[in-house]
């Protein structure tokens, strides 16, 4: 079918017609609007930290202030979706927020369909660009609308017709940063079409072998002028393209493997194979301009997720950046419908195609070994098969190159109309197979959240009454707890997040106080009334409510305590993991053990079943003296005990404690890793010395 064919001349409709035409479009947003609500229903509490949390942390001071803020510290300008999503923070009641946020994040990711059946329907016809409007909504990235993240606001707006061209480029940086891409698709765009036009072929055509080397010279000069520009501007683009040349070619073909395999294989491949002009195809400005958006988003989207995942592999981790490239998607879909309708595409464009994903498909990493892999929701499918059916990656590996020879061949098929029908149906199935998998995978991730943080959520604004609340931890390698409590209780955790340590975890300004003495007071007092204190911590004040919640693996307790001002700690530990463990050195200080002296009993054990690797322990206890750093130390010791702890040895101390204050420091060396000693039984990285155990004991009185 010519595009002609597809576009026939306009007829005089009457509203009604109008109305009939646009209901099965229609249809596709509200059935998967449906769909998908039901999975944000049963999504139960954020999980993906902290970029969940900054976000709501953003609209809801500009809910509050009209400003956008972290813990009360200003912030500048990030995204438009902080802003669409504040008039919900405004419901006082967090449940009722929360799921007005993710229904309308489902609404906003569902307004898909149209630009994508628009954008269609400039090269295909009706049905085929219905096809296109239902793929697109159904890929495994559509789980985002679940979560406070940015792609529900950012995968809509990628209109792509000339018509729209401008106010997506000016619009669409402030949705999501990524987008500040399409600048480079305009531009790639815009050259590919000088490229394809009459004047410039003939001028092409006069070219001798040596104008063509000079050519690709000046594309080689303007590529390194370009990076050389990008990097003074970029520190990741510097040091990615500088230092790490290698990776970026590699992640950038891993999140492109992990796209084909999320939209089934035949999709990539028809959709690269569309950029090639088909046999027989007449010349049509659409199909120019739409193959020249096509290539400039490929690259631009290609490029900017390689060094993306280059670099945050050298600050951070090693991920498979797919969610990046899904804004190629729908480009890629009206590639394939373009083929449903005409199937006269080249045989060396299906092989040269098939080629280039074979190769994603036989190098990308599968990550079968996850539940989720939030970066890369197009391998949820293999993992789900992992999961239920003991799909191993050699099996995936054959299923997904037979996929790929079955692709390649039917895009050789010429005739056949119920072959196209039939692929359609399966593409749909498989790509809402990988969105199920996706979001089953995320709802159990946050399901875990739940058992961490356990009903009722809003126990600490219940039990304040949104009274000004300060958080007081230490060692908070697990921040998981934390961030769950400042989301739900938005009226009380109002930003100050405070650790004994510097371990307190952003996002937002965190704060480690010095205690002075005699009591214990502790620097920069907010003046709050109520403070939620871990395992630990001890401050002055009447605990008003306690709640269990996981930390370290076992139940552990929080304690709501109203401050007896001014804000000071009876005592505190430090050093200690929420299981108990500690590293290489732990203390226990206290401010209030009365003028007269009493008792401390220290319990250090070691419960590791593994090979023995004896620790020297050195316990340590004395006065209390502030250091030049502004925290507590022991002055001069008047008691120091050493020995030596086994595999699951135990010793227990009780040693007599000065009033009115004192400190005990225990250091153990050497640590021990668990993981090390024991890869194949125990997972556990940290350096770990001992459980301890710290009792103050006060003197009887007679």
């Amino acid at each position: 079918m010519s595009v002609a064919s597809a576009r026939p001349a306009p007829v005089e409709r009457t509203l009604a017609d109008r109305l009939l035409a646009a209901v099965p479009l229609l249809s596709i947003f509200l059935w998967l609007s449906i769909v998908y609500a039901v999975e944000a229903w049963a999504h139960s509490t954020p999980w993906l930290f902290g970029d969940e949390l900054e976000l709501t942390q953003l609209s809801r001071a500009i809910a509050l202030t009209g400003h956008a803020a972290r813990r009360g510290e200003p912030h500048s300008f990030d995204t438009l979706w902080t802003y669409v999503m504040a008039p919900a923070w405004r419901i006082h009641n967090v449940h009722t927020a929360y799921a007005t946020v993710k229904y309308m994040a489902v609404l906003i990711m569902m307004l898909t369909a149209f630009p994508a059946y628009a954008l269609a329907r400039h090269v295909v016809g009706r049905r085929a660009a219905l096809f296109v409007a239902a793929a697109s909504c159904v890929i495994p990235a559509m789980a985002y609308s679940s979560m406070l993240v940015e792609e529900p606001l950012a995968y809509p707006p990628t209109r792509w017709w000339i018509a729209g061209t401008i106010a997506v480029v000016v619009v669409a940086p402030f949705v999501r940063g990524e987008l500040v891409v399409i600048w480079a698709v305009l531009v790639l765009a815009l050259l590919f079409l000088a490229w394809r036009t009459e004047r410039v072929a003939n001028w092409r055509a006069t070219w001798t072998t040596w104008d063509w080397v000079g050519f690709v010279v000046l594309l080689l000069g303007v590529a390194v002028t370009v990076s050389a520009v990008l990097g003074k501007g970029s520190f990741e683009w510097l040091i990615s393209t500088d230092h790490y040349k290698r990776r970026i070619l590699d992640f950038g073909l891993n999140a492109a493997g992990a796209l084909a395999i999320g939209l089934g294989v035949f999709p990539l491949v028809a959709g690269l194979a569309s950029l090639w002009p088909g046999r027989g195809e007449r010349p049509m400005r659409e199909l120019t301009v739409f193959r020249s958006v096509l290539l400039g988003s490929v690259v631009s989207f290609g490029v900017y997720t390689a060094v993306k995942s280059t670099y945050v592999s050298t600050t951070f981790g090693t991920y498979t950046y797919e969610r990046n490239l899904v804004y190629v998607v729908p480009l890629l879909f009206v590639g394939t419908a373009l083929w449903f309708e005409r199937r006269n595409f080249k045989p060396v464009a299906a092989l040269v195609s098939g080629a280039f994903v074979l190769y994603l498909l036989l190098t990308t990493p599968y990550e079968m070994g996850q539940d989720i892999s939030y970066n890369a929701p197009g391998l949820a499918i293999l993992q789900q098969g992992n999961r239920y059916i003991g799909l191993n990656p050699t099996q995936a590996k054959v299923g997904l190159v037979a996929l790929l020879c079955l692709s390649v061949a039917l895009l050789l098929v010429r005739r056949v109309r119920w072959l196209a029908v039939a692929v359609a149906g399966g593409i749909l199935v498989w790509g809402f197979t990988g969105e199920l998998s996706f979001a089953s995978a995320s709802n159990r991730a946050s399901d875990r959240f739940v058992d961490n943080i356990r009903r009722p959520f809003t126990w600490v604004d219940d039990a304040t009454g949104g009274k000004p609340t300060l958080y007081l931890g230490q060692q908070m390698a697990d921040p998981n707890g934390e961030w769950l409590l400042e989301f739900w209780n938005p009226h009380s955790m109002v930003g100050r997040v405070w650790s004994l340590d510097g371990t307190a975890p952003g996002p937002g300004p965190t704060l480690t106080p010095d205690p002075a003495l005699p009591e214990g007071a502790l620097s920069h007092d907010p003046h709050y009334p109520y403070v939620v204190e871990e395992g630990g911590m001890n401050v002055v004040g009447r605990v008003v409510s306690t709640h269990e919640h996981v930390a370290g693996g076992a139940l552990q307790n929080w304690r709501l305590v109203q401050i007896a001002p001014p804000l000071r700690l009876r005592d505190f530990v430090t050093g200690q993991y929420a299981d108990g463990w500690s590293g290489a050195s732990s203390a226990y200080t206290r401010f209030s053990s009365g003028d007269r002296p009493g008792r401390v009993r220290i319990v250090v054990a070691r419960p590791w079943g593994g090979k023995d690797v004896p620790g020297r322990v050195t316990v340590t206890l004395g006065p209390i003296v502030i250091g030049d750093d502004h925290q507590p130390h022991v002055g001069t010791p008047m008691v120091v005990k050493s020995f030596v702890l086994h595999a699951n040895g135990v010793k227990r101390l009780v040693l007599p404690a000065p009033g009115p204050h004192f400190r005990v420091e225990v250091n153990v060396t050497p640590t021990f890793r668990p993981r090390e000693l024991s890869p194949q039984t125990d997972s556990d990285n940290r350096d770990l010395g001992a459980k301890i155990t710290y009792t103050y004991l006060p003197r009887r009185h007679s």
